[in-house]
């Protein structure tokens, strides 16, 4: 099965088809891309620093955030 997803034009889109027209991507996960992706490079910083680099959890008991 063939499946592609791509930013265009500011929207997640997706087309199952190699050669197929692009639809806009409605799911959940697609429209918050949009979101983080019509930030600023600083604000995208800001967000995406309360998350775990490795493992993307919040918990500030995560062992990935332990620096010992």
């Amino acid at each position: 099965m063939y499946y592609e997803e791509k930013f265009i034009d500011g929207k997640l889109m997706f087309r199952t088809i190699p050669e197929g027209d692009w639809h806009i991507n409605n799911r959940a996960f697609a429209k918050v891309a949009n979101k983080v992706l019509a930030l600023t490079e600083d604000e995208r910083v800001e967000v995406f620093s309360c998350f775990c680099n490795h493992c993307g959890s919040t918990d500030t008991q995560c062992q990935c955030w332990n620096d010992e």
